[in-house]
């Protein structure tokens, strides 16, 4: 064995050892409060994490729990109560009101299991298949719920609607008889639309109410529309009626993970006639439906449907017995300096967001290139922030729950791994005087210690004066110029929240610098800015991505010789497009599931809406595209400047993603591979559009390295 071999193999150990270091570091999946006594001294709190287990290839879920004292509304003290408890088995869990009680769906062996427990012992456990009312409980955050009623005699969930079973036209049988339920013939190959990446298989998701004492359950079919895929449901202050989202499906399904802009209305049932009411009105795309503690006022967030797929949305209130929409905070065209930019966030992903006061509400949000809490005032509309300021352990703050005023987040930075933070929310008009607490002794940060600096930029272009973008720069403290990775993120409607990233820390601590830009069109600078993208991608897009780059080389902060990018997604459409609109500037690049020809994606992706906007056309599913559509969406591609690209490129394809489909790699590779560029690609089985399956993540961290430290040698 050569020094060169030698060299590149210890480098490949230590990207491995790095790895498995990054990777035993868990995250927040979820946490909810359990109140105590009713002088609210004891509270438990309950966090559940989910971690990469290297050796089974599995991600592994577990829950904790702490102690929290409370007294004259302050945090007294905290401590961690027992160890970890692995709960890689439970889909879904939710603790009754009262605490008394939980609920837990758990898969077993393909085999969904409701369970109900007591502080003593498990009460009850139906299989649910072999009730036949459904079919699969859905555990994802796009339409899944799972909630008590208040009552506590009934958990509500959502599964997939149960089709007939489907035989073949020649299967024997003895005689013609008829049966229940007897099989459809010849039906077994019909097309069955789905919601695309993400919730593969899940074409008709209904309303399920599980009775505790009788163990039976009832589907709510008869009482939605057919045009109509429920989700995200909750019980109304009453018990008695359930308040649902409900996206429309006609003509046919768009994909709807990542997507908030879906045709959809809030609605109610009333359990005792079946009515189903639509709450809100036509035209929005609407969310997380939260109700205030006094059952007064329902929030929700909501925006025009259609558009690109991520943007501001306004906070909604549904006052309930008046039975009016309010709009609590409106979508913010412009934001300047530190200004409140609007909300942007996906979904809230948390039960509770209400204090105790029915008035305030916590939320968080995309806040430029950070993630902040927020708390807005119902009544006022004053909005205000609630995470801490200059903690560069806490840099991105996520509310997993708020009870009785007592608020549980979960914090994290790029050189800093989450960790849980608690405060008591205070008083109407002294939320500045608010003061967190650890709730573990220990912050999570990587050594050697990682520096990360938010830069603001003005676009080369000169679009306005008062408007900028932002990047983050992530680097092992006193590392002097080195070489850089330029990572920008996909979407294109999404943000770097200056969170904690395992590809990011990992690439820091291996010696190079990582950007992460938020070019124009990222979430939390204000409508303006995001709307200025769509029909400037491939130029306005590069344009800030570069600039930034430049911007880095001129000021010596990086190697001006060992400038590298990787992206996926809209950022594989982006590096792909850097190399070849700027062909002698980059040393290599890694595309992941990358966007090389908006027109041949047109008809293979699930969302083909997403194509049309982004290139600045008006999404038309009715008429057959013209080879003016099929021009103006080459013309943004990367595939427009391929024949121009020089630097060796790997490209990484999830064989399942239905988002962007593996031949949008394949066209490029192919092409590349024609011309002599130095090309490598990657399939990874089972894996869709994120490629985040444990073991294709980790092999496609160490390909990336190995494929930079291969080609990044100065000439």
């Amino acid at each position: 064995m050569n020094d060169t071999t030698m060299q590149a193999t210890s480098k490949v150990a230590e990207a491995v050892r790095v790895y498995r270091e990054l990777a035993r570091r868990p995250s927040v999946a979820r946490g909810w409060i359990n109140i105590g006594t009713t002088e609210r001294k004891d509270v438990e709190v309950c966090t559940v994490w989910s971690q990469r287990d290297l050796e089974t290839s599995k991600t592994i879920k577990f829950i904790r729990h702490h102690k929290i004292t409370i007294a004259d509304s302050r945090v007294r003290s905290v401590a961690p109560s027992g160890g970890p408890v692995d709960v890689s088995t439970c889909q879904l869990q939710q603790t009754s009101p009262s605490g008394n009680m939980a609920a837990v769906v758990r898969l077993v062996s393909d085999k969904q299991y409701l369970e109900i427990w007591t502080h003593t012992c498990k009460l009850k456990c139906v299989e649910l298949q072999a009730l036949d009312k459904h079919g699969k409980v859905y555990d994802d955050n796009t339409f899944g719920c799972f909630q008590w009623s208040p009552c506590e005699r009934y958990v509500l969930y959502v599964a997939e609607k149960k089709t007939p079973k489907q035989e073949s036209f020649f299967k024997r049988k003895d005689g013609e008889k008829a049966e229940p339920d007897a099989p459809v013939r010849g039906e077994e190959f019909v097309y069955q639309e789905d919601w695309g990446e993400g919730l593969v298989a899940k074409h008709r998701p209904v309303l399920c109410v599980f009775d505790v004492e009788e163990e039976t359950v009832r589907v709510l079919t008869s009482s939605v529309s057919d045009d109509v895929s429920p989700g995200q449901a909750v019980w109304s202050p009453d018990g008695k009626g359930v308040v649902f989202v409900g996206w429309w499906h006609v003509p046919f399904r768009l994909g709807l993970i990542y997507c908030t802009n879906r045709r959809s209305a809030l609605f109610h049932v009333d359990l005792d006639d079946s009515k189903c009411e639509q709450l809100t009105g036509d035209g929005l795309a609407v969310s997380s439906p939260r109700f205030s503690p006094d059952g007064s006022r329902l929030l929700y967030l909501q925006k025009k449907a259609g558009g690109p797929h991520n943007s501001c949305s306004q906070v909604a209130m549904y006052l309930w017995k008046e039975k009016t929409v309010v709009v609590v905070t409106d979508v913010v065209r412009k934001a300047s300096g530190d200004s409140f930019p609007g909300l942007y966030i996906a979904e809230f992903g948390y039960l509770q967001c209400w204090a105790a006061d029915s008035k305030r509400v916590v939320l968080h949000t995309y806040w430029r290139s950070k993630m902040v809490l927020l708390v807005i005032n119902t009544d006022t509309r004053e909005v205000k922030k609630l995470s801490a300021e200059g903690d560069a352990a806490a840099a991105a703050w996520k509310l997993l729950d708020i009870r009785e005023d007592l608020v549980i987040s979960a914090c994290s930075s790029p050189g800093t791994s989450q960790h849980l933070r608690c405060a008591v929310l205070p008083p109407e008009g002294q939320e500045h005087l608010v003061t967190w607490e650890l709730l573990d002794d220990d912050v999570p940060t990587v050594t050697p210690p990682l520096d990360h600096q938010v830069i603001t930029f003005r676009p080369a272009d000169g679009w306005t004066e008062e408007e900028t973008y932002e990047a983050v720069l992530v680097r092992r403290q006193g590392v002097e110029s080195p070489p850089l990775i330029v990572l920008p993120h996909g979407g294109p409607h999404s943000t770097y929240s200056s969170d904690f990233s395992l590809y990011t820390a990992g690439f820091s601590l291996l010696g190079f610098a990582v950007l992460l830009v938020n070019y124009r069109g990222s979430l939390g600078f204000g409508e303006d800015s995001l709307e200025s993208l769509p029909g400037k991608v491939g130029s306005q897009d590069v344009s800030d991505v570069q600039h930034a780059v430049n911007i880095l080389v001129e000021t010596g902060q990086v190697n001006k010789d060992q400038l590298l990018v990787c992206g996926g997604s809209h950022g594989g459409f982006l590096v792909t497009h850097l190399i070849g609109q700027f062909p002698d500037m980059y040393k290599a690049c890694v595309a992941r599931n990358p966007v090389t020809n908006i027109a041949s994606m047109l008809g293979s992706t699930d969302i083909p809406d997403w194509c049309s906007v982004e290139a600045g056309l008006v999404p038309d599913h009715a008429t057959p595209p013209s080879p003016d559509v099929y021009s103006a969406m080459l013309t943004k591609s990367p595939m427009y400047h391929a024949d121009e690209i020089k630097a060796p490129t790997m490209i990484m394809l999830g064989e399942v993603d239905r988002r962007v489909p593996p031949t949008q790699g394949k066209e490029l590779y192919r092409l590349l591979k024609t011309r002599d560029v130095p090309v490598k690609l990657l399939v990874y089985p089972d894996n869709s559009h994120p490629i985040s399956k444990v073991d294709a993540e980790a092999d496609a961290f160490v390909n990336i390295y190995k494929w930079f430290v291969e080609h990044m040698a100065t000439e």
